[in-house]
C-alpha cells in the first residue's frame, strides 16, 4: 500500500457525500484527483458521519435514510484506509482533553488529531481549520482544496474517473 497522504476529518467525509453541502465540490474533487487509498479515516469518524447523515433535525440538509447513509459511507470506506485508536489511547485522549479544560464536541476533533499522530500521519484534511490547528499546532492542517493544490499527484498516478 502506498504511503497515506493524510487523515480526513468527518466533515470532509460528509461533504464528499452530501451534494447539498457547501464544500461538496472540493471535497469530492479531492477523491477524484488522488488514487484510492491515498487517505485514512478514523474509525470513530464513520460513526460521527452516520449520525449527522441520519439525524432528524429541521435544518438537516444532509439527511438520508439509514440504508443510503451506510451505502455512502461504504463507498468512502472502499477508497480510504481505516485507522483508529486502541481503547486505552481513546481514554487517554479523553482524559487529556478534560485535564486541559476541553468541553463539548471539540473532543471529536481531539480524537481525530490523536488518531493522526498515533498512526504516523502528519496531515489532517478538514473544513474546521481553526479548531484542528489550535489543538494540533505541529500537524499540517489543510482544507481539501489547499491540500489538492499542494500535493497534486502526477497525471500517471491520478485515479481514473
Amino acid at each position: 500500500m502506498a504511503k497515506l497522504l493524510g487523515l480526513l476529518d468527518s466533515n470532509v467525509v460528509i461533504a464528499s457525500i452530501a451534494e447539498a453541502h457547501e464544500h461538496h465540490e472540493p471535497s469530492n474533487a479531492m477523491f477524484q484527483t488522488f488514487p484510492t487509498l491515498s487517505f485514512a479515516v478514523a474509525a470513530h469518524s464513520y460513526a460521527e458521519a452516520y449520525s449527522i447523515l441520519t439525524r432528524k433535525s429541521a435544518n438537516s440538509f444532509f439527511r438520508r435514510p439509514p440504508a443510503d447513509a451506510i451505502a455512502a459511507l461504504e463507498s468512502v470506506a472502499a477508497r480510504c484506509a481505516l485507522v483508529g485508536l486502541t481503547h486505552a489511547q481513546t481514554f487517554d485522549a479523553v482524559r487529556q482533553f478534560a485535564s486541559e479544560g476541553g468541553i463539548g464536541p471539540r473532543l471529536y476533533d481531539k480524537l481525530i488529531g490523536e488518531t493522526a499522530m498515533l498512526n504516523g500521519l502528519d496531515t489532517i484534511i478538514t473544513w474546521n481549520l481553526s479548531h484542528m490547528s489550535s489543538l494540533f499546532p505541529r500537524l499540517d492542517v489543510l482544507d481539501p482544496a489547499s491540500f489538492a493544490k499542494r500535493r497534486e499527484p502526477s497525471k500517471k498516478s491520478r485515479r481514473k474517473k
